[in-house]
């Protein structure tokens, strides 16, 4: 009998082909039974030796169900094989099409039609993860205690938690079906998601199982549907606890495919055996992320990727063989090492990642950062290093100047801290807690009142008033601002009928528009809703986006556009911040630009910051544009501001941020609100003179104003550059000295591949003398990086055989990188 059992599953066998019947996988069964078989070649030549697909395939191209059972009598093995196919798609292979045989009982063979006997699998699940939703497609029937054959999918799951697996196994099967982080599992997985755990039988007892998980097509409203395939592995899996025989399945089950590099589990149990056995040895763990993997992998598609992870990999597998260290990888673009400690330093690794920086230029930006943390004795002492590792590696993202980041017990403090705060914005958000501040925005010569911003407060039941600067930085870190701020939109549009209804007409109100509200949300659509259903006229609510966003985001300005299209007021907040040029004003479609007065305080000449003040604000007028200056004190700040004929300011001098009630004692006397607001028209006289000297600094101001500028000449398809403006050295990345070396062939400074398209828009612009051309192409730094760079070129004239070109530029490497 056990001989029989042996040969039952040893007859037991996966295969998956693609839609051209080309063989793209064999496990090692079906690799056995059909010796012929290979990747690539036509699976009825290699299996059947046919010359044609074989007429009672169970996979019909034209079926729409996806899955289909049958029976196969095989000549060969003069043998009946029960057959499942399942359409999915395969990694990185596209659509395919899953086969699993095995050999049919004798009694069941009449079954040829309506197949009804063991499969090779015991049951099959279908999960919509998008739609929290699953159905059980096949289930082997009183085998093991099975949910529901559909229903809630979350609710499912902690019904087998509790009820249907061993207690020893559930800890591993929550970690396994974690529905948070299933789908980027298994779409980046190398192959099936696969794990084994012991299943409650009908019988009584447990039986081990294995749950093999595997991604299907995306549904017609994009949902992530993925497939779950549980087998019966009690036998093996005892035999294998017991003997250890299976070299082979032991090296499958331990290590990563691709890399080559142990998983999760048994880094963990060989990390532990290593300090075990060495017990006078210090050691550390340290955790590796790459820098921007994800968008590296959409940049130059997942087969690159692998390159770079199998790279890396191999010099760190290099590196445990020279120190007698472990690592293994998570999955994703984590690894984790265990190494005596000292070995892991910034210089061990800058000369690690020169190698690997050398294998392709492509990887410049895209460089692993590494968390350090000792190991200290204790339980789970490696998880708990490993966990420090990550959070250490964490702080460090982001920040060029470290690649090495050390754990520090303070990092757990202030993760557990963000942690705190997080589930207590929820319940505040939910309990009312955050209530609304108001300051008034003001004229500068009047004093009174043309405008409200509105802000947030936390008034904690426990801690008091706490200001935004404490909770709104974690908010941003963790993805969960834009919570607070459709709380803050609704409450004051909440406010502002209120005040309607009471007979009262409030004062134009702006709240703020974060660069997470763009990804978390609609902006537009539900700004529109929210003035729709509290019935307020659009006038009274304006909208304020920080200028920082605008520089890195088309995406802000399409939203601005929208909102514009239905009638909103739109700010551009901090303006001057380090983004700002005359490029950036004239392509932004906003109605007021506000100026913090810290601005003049960076300066460290404050006669220069006060002259670029005033050019500012002279430039904004010339674009009818209205400008509020921010952070407004003392009352020499508001005299600058009205020598520089700036009208309208916010700050301590006029108000400080006061609570409803205090606001409604101060605008019930008519006399210190201005209802016309800071959009009403004014006529003034514009002395350009006043603005443009020829000095250094009006020269300097110019060129903060208009940003990089540079004048070309193109012949024969080379570029040269002629003149350049200081501010664009700052764009470039460049220096007086060197660009002069490389000036007459600065065209090699283009990507190869975008010097094309670079010479395209000079020709462009010359065809269009009056609109110019405009596009984005990539060039190198002189320190090798690549950047994304804007050009809005415009013909000058020709100068002999070569024509000569205007072009202002601009650095759009971060907005690229976000679109991408």
């Amino acid at each position: 009998m056990a001989d029989a059992d042996k040969q039952q599953r040893r007859s037991r066998h996966v295969y998956v082909i693609d839609h051209d019947y080309r063989v793209v996988y064999l496990d090692s069964n079906a690799r056995r039974i059909f010796p012929n078989g290979r990747i690539g070649a036509l699976c009825y030549e290699s299996f059947r030796n046919s010359h044609k697909p074989c007429i009672d395939c169970p996979w019909q191209p034209d079926d729409p169900s996806g899955v289909n059972q049958t029976v196969i009598y095989s000549q060969h093995f003069d043998q009946w094989y029960e057959i499942t196919c399942l359409e999915l798609d395969w990694f990185n292979q596209g659509p395919c099409i899953l086969f699993a045989g095995c050999p049919a009982s004798d009694t069941d063979r009449h079954l040829f039609s309506t197949l009804t006997s063991p499969s090779s699998y015991d049951e099959l699940f279908e999960i919509n993860v998008t739609d929290d939703s699953y159905r059980v497609l096949f289930s082997e029937p009183n085998k093991y205690v099975m949910p529901a054959p559909e229903g809630c999918l979350s609710e499912m799951f902690f019904d087998v938690l509790e009820h249907m697996i061993h207690p020893d196994d559930r800890e591993r099967f929550a970690t396994f079906w974690n529905l948070e982080t299933i789908v980027d599992r298994v779409t980046h997985a190398q192959s099936p998601l696969q794990a084994q755990f012991r299943k409650r039988l009908c019988a009584g007892g447990w039986g081990w199982a294995s749950q093999a998980i595997v991604p299907v097509k995306r549904g017609d409203r994009g949902e992530m549907v993925i497939m779950c395939f549980i087998s019966d592995v009690d036998q093996q899996a005892k035999a294998y606890a017991k003997l250890n025989e299976d070299t082979e399945l032991r090296e499958l089950k331990e290590r990563d495919q691709l890399t080559g590099l142990y998983n999760a589990a048994t880094f963990y149990t060989k990390a532990e055996h290593l300090i075990q056995n060495h017990p006078d040895t210090a050691y550390e763990a340290a955790y590796l992320d790459i820098e921007h993997f994800k968008l590296y992998n959409e940049w130059y598609g997942r087969r690159a990727g692998d390159v770079v992870l199998q790279t890396i990999a191999q010099h760190i597998i290099d590196l445990m063989e020279m120190h007698d260290g472990v690592a293994g990888y998570l999955g994703g673009d984590d690894f984790v090492m265990v190494l005596p400690a000292g070995i892991v330093t910034e210089k061990n690794l800058e000369k690690r990642m020169q190698h690997i920086a050398s294998a392709s230029e492509d990887l410049i930006g895209f460089q692993p950062i590494i968390g350090v943390c000792p190991i200290k004795q204790g339980p789970d002492a490696v998880v708990v290093a490993c966990d420090h590792a990550m959070v250490a590696m964490n702080s460090a993202k982001g920040r060029y100047d470290i690649r090495v980041a050390r754990y520090r017990p303070i990092m757990t403090k202030e993760l557990e801290t963000e942690t705190k705060i997080l589930q207590e914005v929820k319940r505040g958000l939910k309990e009312h807690e955050f209530v609304l501040y108001w300051q008034p925005q003001c004229n500068t010569r009047t004093g009174r009142i043309v405008g409200l911003e509105a802000l947030v407060r936390w008034q904690h039941p426990e801690r008091g008033l706490i200001m935004p600067g404490q909770f709104v930085p974690v908010l941003e870190r963790n993805g969960f601002i834009a919570n607070l701020d459709l709380y803050v939109w609704e409450e004051v549009c909440r406010q502002l009928r209120t005040w309607i209804d009471e007979g009262k007409e409030p004062l134009p109100t702006s709240v703020n528009i974060s660069r997470a509200d763009l990804y978390a949300i609609d902006v537009a659509e539900t700004v529109e809703e929210l003035t729709t259903r509290y019935g307020i006229d659009r006038k009274y609510l304006q909208l304020e986006v920080t200028e920082s966003s605008y520089a890195e985001d088309q995406k802000v300005s399409e939203t601005v556009n929208q909102l514009k299209e239905h009638g909103y007021t739109v700010f551009m907040d901090d303006f001057g911040s380090g983004y700002s040029s005359l490029n950036m004003l004239k392509n932004i479609n906003v109605d007021v630009i506000k100026i913090d007065m810290d601005f003049l305080n960076r300066e460290r000449n404050i006669q220069r910051g006060e002259n670029i003040f005033e050019a500012i604000i002279s430039m904004a007028r010339l674009m009818n544009l209205r400008i509020i200056a921010e952070g407004a004190e003392t009352s020499e700040q508001v005299k600058f501001l009205q020598d520089a004929n700036c009208n309208y300011a916010q700050g301590f001098f006029f108000y400080r941020p006061m609570d409803t009630e205090s606001l409604e004692r101060l605008i019930a006397n008519e006399e210190v609100v201005d209802r016309r607001g800071v959009l009403t028209p004014m006529i003034e006289a514009i002395d350009m003179d006043a603005l443009v000297h020829k000095d250094e600094t009006s020269r300097t101001i110019i060129d903060n104003l208009i940003g990089g500028m540079a004048v070309y000449a193109v012949q024969d398809g080379k570029i040269q550059l002629l003149q350049v403006n200081k501010e664009y050295y700052r764009v470039t990345g460049c220096n007086p000295v060197d660009l002069r070396e490389r000036q007459k062939y600065i065209w090699k400074q283009v990507h190869p591949d975008d010097l094309d398209a670079a010479l395209a828009l000079f020709a462009k612009a010359e065809q269009h003398p009056v609109s110019g051309a405009e596009g984005i192409v990539r060039r190198y730094r002189l320190n090798g990086d690549l950047m994304w760079m804007r050009m809005r070129v415009f013909f000058l004239k020709q100068q002999g055989s070569r024509s000569l070109f205007y072009a202002a530029v601009e650095d759009v490497t971060g907005q690229q990188q976000t679109t991408c």
